[in-house]
């Protein structure tokens, strides 16, 4: 065999390297038109959209319709039945509202009240199940909707359908069932049994712990895992004994068509759950291809100028910045005053500023370094380089928020599912909680002290802030991808796992075991049979010889 070996000169070579580096970028320009034409191509075919939302949850709606914005942009046509408007105009995207008399129910909620109801557990867990009454009495209110009806009995199409389905809200399965379109599932907060459960995935109970019902970690005690055992089979129980005949009682009372399955077989018809989380924000869990982690994906449509009068506060902070902020579900029009007074007579005696986004317009007392405002733009915030601290409830959304941008955080939790978040911000070293009933000027002081003044909670946020925004594809991105992707294939039956499709014996291997202790049993039965027999002959045998040596 020949080798031929062409040798250049510099010149040859640097003419080589051109003509090859046009040739790539040639074939580059070329995928970029060929991938432009294919996505106006797609866009031709844009699907169209429903998505139904009656649960009152401003939070959630921030990311419901970041979703559908990014699906307006794609050409996609998004039909919306939601308690909640757009926050800006989007185009493609038709809006309908929803009258909640649970959102009426919760604007009148005192402190007090919210605080019990939030934050009322106890050994065996099962906090969640709360939240299903209520989403419920949500569910029916939109069965009675004018508009609701009318939807149900036109001849629309639609492609897919998009809701919270295991936020207690099985029910609305009936608009799959009657527009014959797959579902794609949104989970408002981090995964927990229950979401495992429907999405086929393995229920980690030894070492993942129930989010909704308790703070712990994932190196759990002996009765730590006692408890989250206890508190999955109850709520299990509680779900498929309670909560589903409930939503099932709906169907059967406002969707009266008899071709409608059970509402439990209506689970296994999810495509894909949208799961508010990162794999690098959590403690370690295996997630079936079916359940897709998009947390964060808001943030990039959130990250809106700062208005001038709040720019100029921030700009100014040159001390550093804090942010104080409880979020949106939070009742702090009718927080007692002892608590403002020990937020206002702490931020006091703080050299840094303090932005404060609050509902309430005046406040007795309030020093120069703090400014209200009923609304801002929280990534901003947070991404802005004087902000050294985020003082605030330790949602699921601002938790995504806070590690993005590198900021250390004192948490003051009312759900579970905070307080959940504060010990994982614990663990981290980036994050300090306080219990709303142990706010006082002192307590408060004290802990934003603390992280201000131990470098290691800025150097582990700013070592977390890297952690997250290393991903091979934004959530944002990903949400684009995934939600096509069930378009393109028909709903996605392929991702699904047979264990969705399992009986809960045959899932955890009941029937299995039963058999083979059948088995065990009948063997240990015949060995015992057989050894008493055997025994009992030789021990007949035994008393023959000895009798016959006594007459002998």
């Amino acid at each position: 065999m020949t080798t031929t070996v062409t040798l250049y000169t510099n010149r040859d070579l640097h003419s080589v390297i051109a003509l090859n580096t046009v040739r790539c970028l040639q074939l580059t320009t070329t995928m970029k038109i060929l991938l432009i034409l294919m996505s106006l191509g797609y866009l031709a075919h844009g699907a169209r959209i429903l998505a139904v939302l009656p649960f009152p949850s401003k939070s959630h709606s921030i990311m419901h319709y970041t979703i559908f914005n990014l699906m307006a942009q794609r050409g996609h046509e998004v039909v919306v039945y939601s308690v909640y408007p757009p926050p800006y105009s989007i185009a493609n995207l038709t809006y309908t509202h929803l009258p909640s008399g649970l959102s009426e129910m919760t604007n009148s909620w005192t402190l007090e009240l919210f605080h019990e109801i939030a934050g009322s557990t106890n050994f065996y867990g099962c906090t969640a199940l709360g939240v299903f009454a209520l989403t419920t009495a949500a569910c029916e209110d939109v069965f009675k909707n004018e508009n609701i009806k009318e939807l149900l009995e036109s001849d629309q199409h639609f492609d897919l359908i998009f809701f919270e389905f295991t936020f207690g809200q099985e029910s609305l399965s009936v608009f799959s069932h009657k527009f014959k379109a797959p579902i794609i599932n949104f989970q408002g907060f981090t995964t927990w049994s229950l979401i495992d459960w429907v999405a086929g995935n393995s229920l980690s109970i030894s070492h993942i712990p129930e989010a909704s019902s308790f703070s712990f970690t994932n190196k759990m005690t002996f009765k730590e895992r006692l408890q989250n055992f206890l508190s999955t089979v109850l709520t299990f129980l509680s779900y498929h004994f309670e909560h589903l005949p409930n939503q099932q009682r709906l169907v059967e009372q406002y969707y009266k068509d008899p071709s409608m399955p059970h509402v439990s077989q209506m689970l296994k018809e999810i495509s894909i759950t949208f799961i508010n989380s990162q794999k690098s924000l959590e403690y370690p869990r295996p997630y079936t291809p079916n359940m897709i982690p998009i947390g964060g994906a808001h943030i990039s449509t959130h990250m809106t100028p700062l208005p001038k009068d709040i720019k100029t506060f921030v700009d100014n902070a040159k001390q550093g910045l804090i942010f104080f902020s409880l979020g949106t579900f939070v009742p702090e029009h009718n927080m007692p005053s002892k608590y403002i007074q020990a937020f206002v007579n702490a931020f006091k005696r703080l050299p840094q500023k303090v932005l404060w986004k609050t509902g309430i317009e005046n406040i007795p007392g309030l020093p120069e370094n703090v400014k209200l405002s009923k609304w801002v733009p929280q990534p901003t915030v947070l991404g802005h380089p004087n902000c050294v601290l985020f003082l605030t409830h330790g949602g699921l959304f601002s938790q995504h928020e806070t590690f993005y941008a590198g900021v250390p955080v004192v948490g003051i939790p009312f759900f579970t599912e905070q307080r959940f978040n504060m010990k994982f911000y614990e663990s981290l070293g980036v994050g300090i909680k306080l219990e709303l009933n142990d706010v006082t000027e002192e307590a408060v002081y004290k802990a934003i002290t603390t992280i201000l003044n131990n470098p290691s909670y800025q150097e582990n946020a700013k070592r977390v802030s890297s952690i997250v925004r290393d991903q091979p594809m934004s959530p944002a991105d990903t949400v684009v991808f995934w939600v096509e992707y069930v378009l393109r294939h028909g709903g996605a039956p392929h991702l699904k796992p047979a264990s969705v499709y399992l009986r809960w014996y045959e899932l955890l291997m009941v029937d299995v075991i039963l058999v083979m202790f059948v088995i065990t049993s009948l063997i240990l039965f015949i060995c015992y049979f057989i050894i008493r027999r055997v025994s009992s002959l030789c021990f007949g045998n035994t008393r023959h010889i000895s009798s016959t040596k006594k007459k002998n």
